[in-house]
C-alpha cells in the first residue's frame, strides 16, 4: 500500500486526526501491516501489549473476562495507551472476518517522539483528551445508574 494511504488510515483515526501531515508521515513509516483470518486472535487480556493497532478493514469480537465487551469495526484503534507504556491489555481481540489492521509499535513510536518532539506533545494532548472524555462518559453513566 501507498505511503499516502498510509497516512489517509492515520488521519481518520480520533487520535491522528488533528497531526499534521509531516506527523503523519513519519509515524507512516514504522507501521507494520497485519492480516488476521476469520477466528484469529490478535491478542490476549493481561497480555503484555506491544503497541496499538488501528482496524483498516474487518471486525474484531472484544471480550474481557469471558464476556463480549462489544465489537471494533474499521477506523478503531485499540490499545493507544500501549503506544507509550507498556499496559497489559484489558481485553482480548478475535477476527470475526478476515481483518487488515496497522500496527504501531510502541518501540518505534517512543524513539519517533525522542527524534521529534512535537509529536510527544501532540500525543500527550490527545491522550489526555481521550482520558477526560471517557470520564466523562464514566460520570454519566454513574449519574444515570444513581437514579435507579
Amino acid at each position: 500500500m501507498a505511503l499516502s494511504d498510509d497516512i489517509a488510515t492515520l488521519r481518520r483515526a480520533d487520535l491522528f486526526s488533528g497531526f499534521t501531515a509531516e506527523q503523519l508521515r513519519l509515524i507512516a513509516f514504522t507501521i507494520a501491516r497485519r492480516t488476521l483470518g476469520e477466528g484469529e486472535l490478535l491478542f490476549a487480556e493481561d497480555e503484555p501489549s506491544e503497541g496499538a493497532y488501528l482496524l483498516e478493514r474487518g471486525h474484531l469480537a472484544l471480550e474481557a473476562a469471558g464476556r463480549s465487551a462489544g465489537i471494533a469495526g474499521p477506523g478503531s484503534l485499540l490499545a493507544e495507551a500501549a503506544l507509550v507504556s507498556p499496559v497489559p491489555h484489558r481485553l482480548s481481540a478475535r477476527a470475526s472476518e478476515p481483518s487488515e489492521l496497522i500496527a504501531i509499535r510502541r518501540e518505534q513510536f517512543l524513539r519517533l517522539i525522542e527524534e521529534y518532539p512535537d509529536i510527544g506533545e501532540e500525543m500527550e494532548n490527545r491522550l489526555r483528551q481521550s482520558f477526560a472524555d471517557m470520564v466523562g462518559a464514566l460520570n454519566a453513566v454513574k449519574t444515570r445508574l444513581a437514579d435507579f
